[in-house]
């Protein structure tokens, strides 16, 4: 058996498990994480709060502060101004997929557990806030440009979120690179 994993070669490896690790993620997520919403509870409230700092910072003055609460009934954050909702965060909005996708390829690349470590620690605490910067600039699109907002929201800064995904991956390999040089 051995032997046969081997014969697979370093891409043929990497592919398998990252299968093997997306099977295992989605059973694990859907069967147990997702019915009690762990991690997704903190993270949703977590992005949350966040975003409602990077929404007042960049609010007209004059406006009441925006907050966020949890809603009682669906399982998203709300941000709130003036008794009104003026975003809703899900938790398929809170950025966990991505951070797994990131994080996942690095842990699964070569390298040390310090490197790694330090690249997804890192990694993750800039998507999520950028991911926080994202919904603000969302709130935003859809206060002033309504009408851009689906565009906005599925498409332009989804594909912000993944360069910045794909970027952090670059710079871990080509710290590698560097390391085997030096």
């Amino acid at each position: 058996m051995k032997e046969k994993w081997l014969s697979f070669g370093p891409a043929k490896q990497f592919i398998a498990k990252s299968v093997l690790c997306v099977v295992v993620w989605r059973i694990l997520y859907i069967y147990i994480l997702q019915p009690i919403r762990f991690p997704d509870k903190i993270l949703t409230m977590l992005i949350g709060k966040g975003t409602i700092i990077f929404v007042n910072i960049f609010s007209k003055s004059g406006l009441q502060p925006a907050y966020c609460v949890e809603s009682n009934y669906t399982p998203e954050a709300m941000l709130v101004r003036n008794n009104h909702v003026i975003l809703r965060i899900g938790d398929a909005c809170n950025g966990l997929e991505l951070m797994l996708i990131y994080a996942g390829v690095i842990a699964l690349l070569p390298g040390s557990t310090k490197l790694k470590t330090k690249y997804i620690g890192l990694g993750i605490i800039g998507l999520i806030v950028t991911n926080m910067l994202r919904c603000a600039g969302l709130e935003w699109v859809y206060e002033f440009y309504r009408p851009m907002f689906e565009t906005t929201h599925h498409y332009l800064f989804t594909l912000v979120m993944y360069v910045i995904i794909f970027y952090g991956w670059v710079l871990y390999i080509n710290k590698l690179k560097a390391n085997e040089k030096g």
